[in-house]
């Protein structure tokens, strides 16, 4: 029995061999030669990122080599603590770690920590297709052993010191130093040293800069083990983790960090991998429209300039420090993302509001419930309903009493202008005939990707929700109901120019463009009269459309509208949710935050556009009205009447059922008995 187990396991072992020696003399001719100094690893080809003129936004991959002596040795330990912990033991594979990874693996069902060793993340690089494939991952081996048996170990970990990605466009220790602590590698303290080891793991998450808690526990993570390596003592580890991270931020390069660039970064290595973006020497053709990103980055920092004069003052300091905003900028014809701006200043929080930031848009998400209303045919803009106090129920036991925001109530009024005023209680009406479910479902097929709870104060706009998913779903109605998703990047290239990706974004008719032009036609009331009319007076005469937003206690100030070429989002509010008010005691509202920037960036993104229109769908007539009676006509009786987009049978309806009761009261004085008063009765008119 021993016998027959020494055999099996005799064989084993020749038979695993064979398989080896065979994947090695198959597998040999098609690894990349190596260089003569693993310098030339470290200076791979910058990638390249172009805007939509064709013209190079920033280029990735910079970095300034180092050597090994001018490298802190504090940094060498807390880098193989972090990655390696047996760097100097193993043969370039360490089997300890890649047994283990595999079975925590097999146990968790996915997402243990890799198992690769340095010098295998060096071999990684030499292979820029970045493919998944069992082959890749067989001729990676091979060059790990080829490097391990070519170069030294400090040869190896200087190359990959100099190769490792920190964040904030850090490529290489040197870089990160700089631009974290403003000092020289070799001048980094040890827990600043282990801040920066723990940084390539994840280099956006992990960035102190905008998540300092994060980097703090993972400083502390690679202290402890350090001290599990026996690197440092248990009472340095100790008193190392208590050494708070003092960022002294060096100089980035301007023109090479903004918020659509790393939008554009995270969206490539989401399509082709992270390690194909940062090394593989990749051109990315962005959306991005120079001209407009300016006037983007322009309208926001001199609007939160303006708006923060206007602010309340608290003990001497201004209650408007920390005031952000967010713009987005989306092409109505093709859904590109051409202008992104996620806060006021990048250099100072690079954290993109316009992308991660949920937040609640308020009286800006009131048109989904009226797209709602209109498509199951509930209402008409020409509709009567009583703006008075409201109750809701949510249960057999709860119920929902929303107020306006004036605390005020205005009686008997029209559709059309209930959303150009913004009156709470005609849109929580409108969403008790729809039904929560119903709203959720349109704001998905307008594009919001967040998912929404089927809550009645959806009607308000009391969840939250990102600028870019808001600008989506104003894109959507701008396109009078065909949806386009959103999206920055165009195209990839590799090296040799082969196509790594291409956004074939397909338009979807989601919407009857008669119905969507309708409620588009209300909301451009919101600008000439309503509620946006702050627009206005800034000076935008365009054709547009839009709605103010403003989340409960002031905390979120919102302009989200379209032209036919554009659809922008404006947010204005503070990170921590703190509410805003102005020197006066008033709050801020969508009208006085959002709105202003809005209309700034507009006029200068629309300006010497020839003049358009939206295009009207085939039976739609335009007609007048009073706002408050609904009393129509073909021509504008007095200054108060407003235009309203209704179908060309429902309007004539509605005219000719006005003429013909004004005819029957004249009858009716006249002679009630008249025989044309017969006739008149008997006309049926049908909405």
């Amino acid at each position: 029995m021993i016998r027959k187990l020494l055999y099996i396991i005799v064989f084993g072992i020749l038979g695993f061999g064979a398989i080896g020696l065979t994947v090695f003399f198959f597998y040999a001719n098609s690894v990349p030669r190596l260089p003569d100094d693993l310098r030339l690893l470290a200076s791979s080809s910058p990638t390249e990122i172009y805007a939509r003129d064709g013209e190079m936004l920033t280029s990735l991959g910079g970095r300034e080599y180092v050597s090994i002596d001018r490298i802190s040795p504090y940094f060498l330990e807390a880098i193989i603590a972090a990655e390696d912990k047996r760097f100097y033991e193993h043969n370039g594979i360490d089997f300890i770690a890649l047994f283990r990874s595999v079975w925590l693996n097999i146990i968790r069902g996915g997402g243990a920590p890799g198992g690769s060793t340095i010098t295998q993340q060096l071999a990684k690089n030499m292979f820029f297709s970045f493919k998944r494939s069992y082959e890749r991952k067989i001729l990676e081996a091979l060059a790990t052993f080829a490097i391990e048996d070519r170069f030294t170990k400090d040869e190896i970990l200087e190359a990959y010191c100099n190769l490792v990605y920190f964040g904030r466009f850090a490529y290489g220790i040197e870089n990160a130093a700089t631009i974290y602590f403003s000092r020289h590698a070799a001048e980094l303290e040890q827990h600043e040293a282990a801040m920066l080891a723990g940084l390539p793991n994840s280099p956006s998450r992990l960035n102190p800069f905008n998540n300092l808690e994060a980097a703090q526990n993972r400083k502390s993570l690679i202290i402890s083990r350090m001290a599990g390596a026996n690197m440092i003592t248990l009472s340095q580890s100790d008193s190392l983790k208590q050494v708070p991270i003092l960022l002294k931020a060096g100089q980035i390069p301007i023109e090479k960090g903004s918020y659509p660039i790393d939008y554009a970064i995270d969206v490539a290595s989401a399509k082709i991998g992270r390690e194909t973006v940062r090394y593989g020497g990749v051109r990315i053709l962005t959306s991005i429209d120079l001209s407009l990103q300016e006037y983007a980055e322009q309208a926001v920092f001199s609007g939160l300039n303006e708006l923060e004069k206007r602010m309340k003052k608290s003990n001497g300091d201004s209650a408007s420090a920390g005031l952000q905003a967010a713009l987005v900028a989306i092409d109505v014809a093709s859904g590109q993302i051409v202008a992104m701006v996620g806060g006021k200043e990048y250099p100072k929080s690079t954290y993109n509001r316009a992308i991660h930031s949920m937040r609640h848009p308020g009286s800006s998400l009131k048109p989904i419930t009226y797209l709602t209303g209109l498509e199951q045919s509930f209402i008409i803009p020409t509709s009567i309903m009583v703006d008075e106090p409201v109750e809701l129920m949510i249960d057999k036991k709860r119920s929902w009493k929303p107020m306006n925001f004036s605390k005020k109530y205005r009686g008997a009024l029209t559709v059309k202008y209930g959303l150009m005023k913004s009156i709470n209680t005609i849109a929580a009406q409108i969403m008790g005939m729809v039904g929560p479910k119903s709203v959720v479902e349109t704001a998905h097929r307008l594009g919001i990707k967040k998912e929404l709870k089927p809550y009645l104060t959806l009607a308000l706009g009391a969840q939250g929700i990102s600028p870019v998913d808001m600008a989506i779903m104003y894109a959507t109605l701008a396109r009078q109901g065909v949806y386009r998703d959103a999206f920055i990047v165009n195209r990839i290239e590799g090296r040799s120019r082969d196509l790594l990706f291409e956004n074939l974004s397909a338009a979807e008719t989601r919407f009857a463009p008669e119905t969507v032009f309708i409620l588009t036609d209300m909301l451009r009331g919101v600008l000439d009269g309503g509620t946006g009319s702050i627009v206005r007076r800034r000076g935008f005469r365009g054709v547009g459309f839009g709605k103010t937003g403003t989340s409960s206690d002031y905390r979120d100030s919102w302009f989200c509208g379209a032209t036919p070429s554009l659809a922008v989002v404006v947010w204005v509010g503070y990170d921590n949710n703190r509410s805003m008010y102005l020197s006066h005691n008033s709050g801020v509202t969508g009208a006085s935050g959002a709105a202003p920037i809005w209309a700034d960036f507009m006029m200068r993104a629309t300006a010497g556009e020839p003049v358009r229109s939206f295009t009207r769908p085939p039976g739609i007539k335009t007609v007048y009205m009073d706002p408050i009676t609904a009393e129509l006509d073909e021509y504008p009786r007095e200054n108060g009447w407003i235009s309203v987009s209704l179908s060309d049978i429902v309007a004539d309806s509605l005219i000719t059922l006005q003429f013909e009761r004004a005819l029957k009261d004249s009858l009716m004085e006249i002679d009630p008995d008249s025989t044309l008063q017969e006739s008149i009765d008997s006309l049926s008119v049908t909405d």
